[in-house]
């Protein structure tokens, strides 16, 4: 085969490719999600059949705050990262970090500002 026309295919190829792969990982997870939902209605729809009462950790939603931290300070890490990476390069794209950055400082933020709330809601139960 031609060179020129290899190069071409390979040009038109790999972005096609590239986007199916982030396509297929994105419907991957959507039919992990629509499982796991669909097994916890049927549970609720079994104990509802039953007359028993529903647990509270059931209906509530799975993320624990040490996830959400978790997250947080990865997302920093990806924008500090990502800030030196692209201004080691010497160019002006080192703002691209700064997305990841203020995402994560927000959800740290908003960690922080959720976790009295849960505090005083233990303290409360507890009297």
């Amino acid at each position: 085969m031609d060179p020129a026309v290899i190069h071409s295919l390979t040009g038109v190829l790999v972005p096609l490719f590239g986007m199916l792969f982030v396509i297929g990982v994105v419907l991957v997870v959507m039919e992990y999600r629509h499982r796991r939902y669909r097994q916890l209605h049927e549970t609720i729809t079994r104990l509802a059949e039953k007359g028993l009462p529903l647990p509270k950790e059931l209906l509530s939603p799975s993320s624990s705050p040490k996830s959400r931290l978790f997250g947080s300070l990865t997302l920093i890490g990806l924008g500090v990262g990502l800030m030196i990476f692209f201004g080691a390069q010497g160019g002006d794209d080192w703002g691209i970090g700064a997305i990841p950055l203020a995402v994560g400082l927000a959800q740290l933020l908003a960690w922080k500002l959720e976790r009295p709330k849960a505090g005083a809601a233990d303290s409360n139960a507890q009297e």
